[in-house]
């Protein structure tokens, strides 16, 4: 059986936080050599004056450092998921920035992300304990099954498709429980969640 494991946020911040200006990482970006992450503007204000990784001291480039630099978006989305409000915070930072200085180069060939325009919904940044909504519909089982099949289906079709409201973080074998539960399943039976076909493990998080 899996059991949930809850990391305390001090012991993921070393691993989130930029060392040149001590806050989460925003555009994070690391240095190929080395894979030293930090924020974009902070390792590039960094690199004006220094050709060295601020971390490890390993030399980032002989004459032009800011070619080893690489975009992580894996990385900025994790510290996004991770930080309630951050990337909503970013985003209206940017949004402000841009109104405040509509003439400035580059604004038009920037992305909407740059400009502060995605939002946080889109981003799919959402929190362990926010309300979703999520819709379930009953699939037959396979062949083989085919008593199960009838006794499920006689409340499956009044059950065929419904929505559902419950936190983020609520599990897969909470949500097995919850059907069992409101279509009367007996326990003989087994559950499966299904999303595009693949079969969901009882550990994962519905978000």
């Amino acid at each position: 059986m899996h059991r949930t494991t809850h990391i305390r946020m001090t012991e993921l911040n070393p691993h989130l936080i930029c060392v040149l200006c001590g806050g989460y990482f925003i555009d994070a970006t690391s240095i190929t050599e080395c894979l030293h992450s930090f924020c974009k503007t902070c390792i590039v204000r960094y690199l004006e004056s220094s050709k060295f990784c601020p971390v490890c001291d390993v030399q980032v480039h002989k004459t032009r450092p800011l070619l080893n630099l690489r975009s992580d978006k894996t990385l900025q989305d994790i510290v996004y998921k991770l930080v309630p409000g951050l990337f909503k915070d970013e985003m209206k930072r940017r949004r402000d920035f841009y109104a405040g200085h509509p003439e400035g180069d580059g604004c038009k060939g920037d992305s909407s992300e740059a400009r502060g325009e995605v939002a946080d919904e889109d981003k799919q940044n959402i929190a362990d304990d926010e309300i979703i909504s999520l819709s379930i519909e009953y699939t037959e089982g396979p062949p083989s099954s085919d008593k199960g099949r009838s006794e499920v289906k006689q409340n499956g079709e009044e059950l065929r498709k419904r929505y559902l409201r419950c936190p983020a973080a609520m599990t897969v074998m909470h949500l097995q429980k919850f059907l069992r539960n409101k279509m009367e399943i007996p326990h003989s039976y087994q559950i499966e969640v299904l999303h595009e076909e693949e079969s969901l493990k009882d550990y994962y998080t519905l978000m």
